[in-house]
């Protein structure tokens, strides 16, 4: 599977934009941007960009694996919260620039839970979906405004945004869906939580608990939201090649699980 590490931004095409002004903006590489986007024929002349058009730009050096996104005029939290199927809660609390959530600045980044993925040869967007476990509506939302990406065809190497299953209170980073989980793996993401307590589960299709629930800590409580990271050791082999990560916390009053994500994984 495709799933491309490095940092990405989603950059809106502003009048005066070009793809070697980007590049260096950016950090990138026009060939690079121009791969990416599909910006040339038979698509479109060769780095020919237009303004309201969305482009994913990858940088060049060696960054954290995340997506950001760059603010536009018009903008809002909540226009952000459909788009890329993300509370806005979440999205305030994870970006610390986020001073005040009723008020983002034009250029403005900020991370949202989302990753790029590259298209393959035989891919579709229905196999994809299928592959990653988040839906087609969801992944042409999140790539509006993308000319070469259509609900009918997509194109080799085109890197598509594939919004990452969130919670009001939860974001996993990794690992992404779709992705083979091994033993010992890392489970990493962000969480607002009582006490920084939080609880995870691996499952395979059989319902077979591969990781009985476990607990782990982030490293701050709530009303923050803290990071955490841990190394997922099996309690037993799975039964599946596929399976579900559900990461949650439990009510104090009832016990009842709240907060819940699942991400798809397989196994080897």
């Amino acid at each position: 599977m495709a799933i491309q590490s490095g940092t990405h931004i989603i950059h809106t095409v502003q009048p005066g934009d070009t793809v070697y002004r980007l590049a260096v903006r950016y950090e990138s590489d026009a060939d690079r941007i121009s791969q990416a986007n599909g910006l040339y024929p038979p698509f479109t002349d060769l780095n020919v960009i237009y303004p309201g058009q969305v482009l994913v730009i990858p940088r060049l050096y060696i960054d954290p694996t995340e997506t950001l996104y760059v603010i536009q005029p018009g903008d809002s939290l909540s226009k952000l919260s459909q788009r890329f199927s993300a509370d806005w809660q979440l999205l305030a609390g994870i970006n610390r620039t986020i001073q005040n959530p009723d008020f983002l600045f034009p250029n403005q980044q900020i991370q949202i839970p989302a990753f790029t993925y590259d298209v393959e040869l035989n891919d579709t967007l229905y196999s994809i979906s299928q592959r990653t476990g988040v839906s087609v509506e969801e992944i042409l939302l999140a790539n509006t405004s993308r000319p070469s990406v259509s609900g009918d065809l997509i194109y080799e190497n085109i890197k598509l945004i594939i919004p990452t299953p969130s919670s009001r209170n939860i974001a996993v980073l990794q690992p992404l869906p779709g992705m083979i989980v091994p033993n010992n793996s890392i489970l990493e993401g962000l969480a607002r939580s009582f006490e920084a307590n939080l609880l995870y589960r691996l499952i395979d299709r059989n319902e077979v608990e591969v990781i009985k629930e476990t607990f782990t800590t982030a490293l701050y409580g709530a009303p923050n939201y803290g990071r955490f990271i841990v190394s997922m050791s099996f309690d037993t082999v799975p039964t599946a090649s596929e399976g579900k990560l559900q990461v949650y916390t439990r009510s104090a009053r009832d016990g009842s699980i709240q907060d819940l994500v699942q991400i798809k994984v397989f196994f080897q």
